[in-house]
């Protein structure tokens, strides 16, 4: 289930970090029950007891922003997607969000000009889709001296296509309540530019652009609502549907 989330402020511009995905993040949690929130940080949805979140976010939109000093400035009204394969989770961020006078973020009160549930949108066997927030896709590998490090994939790379898939098993197990065989499962960069960005004190490399995806429909649509590659919930992988054919 998705969400379009518009929020007014007053006076001056929106001022955030330009690496802005972990205040954003925090909006989200506060704006559920106590409860379900708690429930989504500190345990989430296991998969051979991986956890998985289910849930994603967009960057900001706004009709102008600029940069400077490394701080973000966005002219208000400001539009952010929330999608999340759980429709409980969903639906108490949109409860609980039409009971607030006021969202913060970075200690500055916004004001809800409007929020509504998109309805879903058709999906086909080939479809080509959009970023709304940068996809991300890494393996971990163990050096000689035991020490770890990240290694982000990129689209030209085969294992792209092959670690998307195995994520999507994971997901689509939970959130179906069935496990997925093997399945049809292309992914064709159409343009695309590789974009790093900074979560606490990492960096994370993802890219951002438009693809052609090939698959099953129901598999897509499980991807549409719970995020495309890694760290869904740290606001990667949101995708929208450009087109159908």
């Amino acid at each position: 289930m998705r969400i379009k989330l518009v929020l007014e402020k007053e006076g001056k511009d929106l001022a955030l970090p330009v690496h802005y995905n972990q205040i954003i993040q925090g909006m989200l949690y506060r704006s559920l029950p106590r409860l379900l929130a708690k429930f989504l940080h500190d345990v989430g949805f296991f998969h051979n007891n991986r956890p998985f979140k289910l849930f994603t976010f967009s960057k900001i939109f706004t009709e102008k922003f600029n940069i400077h000093n490394s701080t973000a400035y966005f002219k208000p009204p400001i539009t952010i997607y929330i999608s999340s394969a759980i429709e409980e989770v969903s639906k108490s961020f949109v409860e609980t969000v039409l009971q607030r006078e006021k969202i913060i973020l970075n200690r500055q009160p916004l004001t809800l000009k409007s929020i509504e549930i998109l309805p879903k949108p058709k999906f086909n066997q080939i479809n080509k889709i959009r970023t709304l927030s940068p996809i991300t896709v890494y393996k971990t590998i163990e050096k000689e001296d035991g020490k770890r490090f990240t290694q982000y994939i990129f689209p030209e790379d085969p294992n792209f296509a092959t670690l998307i898939k195995e994520n999507i098993k994971k997901k689509y197990s939970i959130i179906k309540g069935k496990g997925l065989e093997d399945f049809e499962f292309e992914i064709k960069p159409i343009n695309y530019k590789v974009k790093p960005l900074k979560y606490k004190d990492y960096i994370i490399k993802a890219v951002d652009g438009e693809f052609e995806i090939k698959t099953d429909p129901e598999i897509l649509e499980a991807v549409y609502d719970a995020g495309l590659g890694a760290k869904n919930s740290q606001g990667f992988g949101m995708i929208e549907i450009m087109s159908e054919n």
